[in-house]
């Protein structure tokens, strides 16, 4: 092994435990627990379908949304927090959508309702498919899908649901759409509940978000979690 190569790999190897310190201690687990469900997922027949059919390579330093730092990070909060409703705006192809569905699955309970306009800058799909098609048709009857964009859908859809358990982040990233759905979330969240996004490096509206809201939070990586 190459020394650049090593050294990135210890520092992923450092990093990768650290992260799960700081996600065992905002949600009040052991660090063993986190590990446990990481495992459960890596393992599962599930993770295999996912990579069979979106043809994804395995690697210490893939960062992809199978990355350990990515979606499987959504299947362990989901799995600890056991929430009733999950509200998510960007699907894509369905890489989240996926991981969530599969914990809820593995709950035995809960919904997800996501919020999507097709064919973003940057999250273009290949013709033919369609919104969210990597996910198993097996999870489909735990996902309410609305296409729109979430400035339309998202106020409609949290004023139906009343309380929600986990907002999960990851459409347009402008500051502006941002800051307007943790707003739109925050309200709408009960108690140990999660407000988490994606791509927090994008613009500085999550650190912000957390300034104004004063509640606790972590930064993992492009992923951030606020505690409710």
């Amino acid at each position: 092994m190459k020394s650049g190569y090593l050294y990135k790999f210890f520092s992923y190897c450092l990093s990768l435990a650290t992260y799960k310190q700081g996600l065992a201690r905002l949600l009040g687990v052991r660090v063993s627990e986190i590990e446990r469900l990481y495992k459960e997922i890596r393992e599962s027949e599930f993770m295999g379908e996912i990579r069979c059919k979106a043809n994804l390579k395995d690697g210490f330093l893939n960062f992809g949304m199978s990355s350990v730092l990515r979606a499987p990070t959504l299947y362990v909060l989901c799995r600890v927090i056991k929430p009733q409703s999950v509200v998510e705006t960007g699907v894509a192809d369905g890489y989240s959508s996926s991981f969530i569905l599969s914990a809820l699955e593995a709950n035995l309970k809960g919904h997800l309702y996501s919020i999507d306009l097709p064919n973003q800058p940057g999250q273009e799909l290949t013709c033919g498919r369609t919104t969210g098609w990597l996910v198993p048709e097996g999870l489909k009857k735990r996902w309410t899908l609305l296409l729109g964009s979430s400035r339309e859908k998202l106020p409609q859809l949290l004023d139906s649901l009343k309380t929600i358990d986990i907002f999960y982040h990851d459409s347009g990233h402008s500051y502006e759409n941002m800051m307007f759905e943790f707003n739109e979330a925050i309200s709408h969240l009960g108690q140990n509940s999660l407000l988490v996004s994606d791509d927090i490096t994008d613009t500085k509206a999550f650190d912000d978000f957390c300034g104004i809201s004063g509640l606790r939070y972590l930064k993992l990586f492009k992923l951030g979690l606020i505690k409710k």
